[in-house]
């Protein structure tokens, strides 16, 4: 196993992949065909930042099997929308009731609650929309959709969301782990599923890449955690410490503070490796991989 090494030009190929993106919402349907403002209020929380995490693993996956960024973008915004639309219900006051996202008002404090949950709502629907529109063949879209639909559904991030709301009193750490796989892990598996699907990948490859997409999505997790203990709100754009305040389990509160760092940089190293052995060019990938453990936002 060659082991990677972080590359030097990560924070380049991050910023690349957001401006490509965000190139890409300029011609969303969204834009087109509105009788409300309503797109309006959906692409302000869609076009005010964010890490683009997601789009730059469908856009690295895409061109680590040898394909066409490009063919990619689609995919790319369709993850996009549906992260977005997921950080605005969670921001609600019936949820988590967060009046900051990315340093920024949520949007149901700029625009009200039934305005924000429509808005959600919206970037939900137009995301597969989206997604139908990438230029290949019917059997590979379709195979695009299933996996985002999967992703988004009731097995995943929407169940994992609900899971998160409604913590169980004996949740022990298989509950978290569920949780987080639903949660969080689902949106980044499915954005290297994408990737891979659009470039062309064969079933070999598109296996070993989601199931490290599973476990780079638990990295995420953890140290989305470890930060909301020891970050800044300032850093992050949204107020941290909530978690603990509010009892809720998480993988911290599971291991540990000092084992959660040990572990997400295990982690890290493990991972970073099993993707430098799939077939293709995944060092962009696994240089994300051994960044994370280091990030403060």
């Amino acid at each position: 196993m060659r082991k990677p090494d972080i590359s030097a030009s990560l924070h380049e190929d991050l910023s690349d992949a957001a401006s490509w993106v965000e190139n890409g919402f300029r011609n969303i349907s969204m834009h087109k065909d509105s009788i409300s403002r309503l797109p309006s209020l959906a692409l302000y929380s869609l076009e005010f930042g964010g890490k683009r995490i997601r789009p730059f693993l469908v856009r690295s996956a895409c061109a680590a099997v040898g394909g066409h960024p490009d063919t990619a973008l689609k995919a790319a915004c369709a993850v996009e929308m549906i992260h977005t639309y997921s950080l605005i219900h969670d921001d609600l006051p019936a949820m988590d009731d967060d009046e900051l996202r990315r340093g920024k008002p949520a949007l149901h404090i700029r625009s009200g609650v039934k305005q924000a949950l429509l808005a959600g709502d919206l970037l939900l629907i137009e995301a597969f929309g989206e997604l139908l529109d990438t230029p290949l063949g019917p059997g590979r879209i379709a195979q695009m959709v299933k996996c985002l639909a999967r992703a988004a559904g009731p097995g995943y991030l929407v169940g994992g969301q609900y899971m998160d709301m409604y913590h169980s009193e004996d949740a022990g750490d298989d509950w978290i782990r569920t949780m987080v796989l639903g949660k969080t892990a689902a949106m980044i598996r499915v954005s290297l599923e994408l990737g891979a699907l659009s470039g062309g990948a064969d079933d070999d490859v598109f296996e070993a890449v989601a199931a490290e997409g599973d476990r780079l999505g638990f990295l995420f997790q953890l140290t989305d955690d470890i930060l909301d203990i020891c970050g800044s709100a300032e850093e992050m754009g949204k107020e941290v410490s909530k978690d603990s305040r509010q009892g809720k389990r998480n993988i911290v509160s599971m291991m540990g503070f000092d084992e959660s760092i040990t572990k997400a940089e295990n982690m890290a190293s493990e991972i970073a490796g099993r993707l430098i052995d799939i077939r293709g060019d995944w060092e962009k990938v696994a240089s994300l991989a051994l960044y994370l453990p280091t990030r403060r936002k």
